[in-house]
């Protein structure tokens, strides 16, 4: 009877040592977002400030970053919170090359989607293609053509490339064919479509995008189509978006004077966080943004492409264990 008594005891003081461990303490943290002014700092800025609100033990500070170097910096603990792009992270994850030369081993994720983007190849109507295999077959037939394409450094042009690989086209194979292509920024991508010193472009933007619909304005456009197997290649190798969400496809309508659907390779943001910020950190910012829905999708337009019941598969890297916990204890995640 007494040995039950202490074994009782015992249980007891192990619980409450579990909890004690488990209790929220002050903490700052630092966000990494994107350039000052721009769509991520202000998207991290509304969010962080939903955090402090529900949670004033939490306070959150945003630092300008970007798309390449936060989920680097997050994993080095140079900051606790970052905006990540799902194919560039896990690209960042394991090292990849041509953006990374070292694995980033302690990046994890809270969750997504947090805004999607989608691969735009832009084509002059009067080349008649529509399709991108058609514009792979264009060059490998050795015939030139001139493309706008991303600027290096960015994490926009690898995957363009990745995509063009899928179809057997590199840019070496342009030149080749006695084609050219431009390194530009998007200002500069209009001006070359618009004076006609490139016939396509290959953008990386949401939709709609203005600069696509700038393009659309000057010129009878289409958009190139990829292929199922494309989007699936990407997915499966890259972490980008899958066909079973809906949202790899541009609608039509979506520019002016043309109206049909393209299917697209798609890419989205998730919420990327160190894996040694602690659990019970974590899994009070999960439960903040699951359970305020109505105030994070007010808070940014990006923000309502979130859905709790499956943010935990939209990530490319491992899910933190306090995010896990709490979808766990809610149900979504078996």
């Amino acid at each position: 009877m007494r040995l039950s008594r202490i074994a009782v005891v015992v249980v007891l003081v192990l619980s409450l040592g579990v909890v004690l461990a488990q209790e929220l303490k002050p903490v700052t943290l630092t966000w990494i977002a994107g350039g000052v002014g721009g769509g991520w700092y202000a998207q991290a800025g509304a969010v962080a400030a939903l955090i402090n609100a529900k949670e004033p033990k939490i306070s959150i500070k945003v630092i300008p970053g970007g798309g390449v170097v936060n989920p680097v910096r997050v994993s080095m603990g140079d900051a606790d919170l970052g905006w990540g792009i799902t194919f560039v992270d896990k690209m960042a994850l394991e090292g990849t090359p041509p953006l990374y030369e070292k694995p980033s081993p302690k990046v994890r994720s809270i969750g997504g989607y947090f805004g999607y983007y989608q691969i735009h190849f832009v084509a002059d109507a009067a080349k008649g293609l529509s399709t991108v295999q058609e514009l792979a077959d264009l060059i490998k037939s050795g015939k030139p053509v001139r493309v706008a394409i991303p600027m290096k450094g960015t994490s926009d042009l690898p995957i363009v490339q990745e995509i063009l690989r899928f179809y057997n086209v590199t840019l070496d194979d342009i030149k080749k064919a006695g084609g050219e292509y431009f390194h530009a920024v998007y200002a500069d991508m209009i001006s070359l479509y618009k004076d006609r010193h490139v016939d396509f472009v290959i953008t990386h933007l949401s939709i709609p995008a203005a600069a696509v619909t700038e393009m659309f304005s000057s010129r009878k456009s289409v958009l190139l189509a990829v292929s199922d197997e494309c989007i699936d290649y990407m997915h499966n190798k890259f972490g980008t978006v899958g066909r079973e969400t809906g949202l790899c496809l541009i609608p039509a309508n979506t520019y002016p004077g043309f109206d049909k659907d393209v299917p697209a390779v798609t890419t989205a943001g998730e919420l990327l966080v160190n894996a040694d910020v602690p659990e019970i950190v974590v899994y009070t910012i999960t439960k903040i943004l699951c359970e305020n829905l109505e105030e994070l999708y007010q808070a940014h337009p990006a923000n309502k492409t979130f859905v709790p019941e499956v943010a935990w598969q939209h990530v490319a890297v491992p899910l933190h264990p306090g995010a896990e916990r709490y979808y766990r204890e809610k149900g979504y995640m078996k």
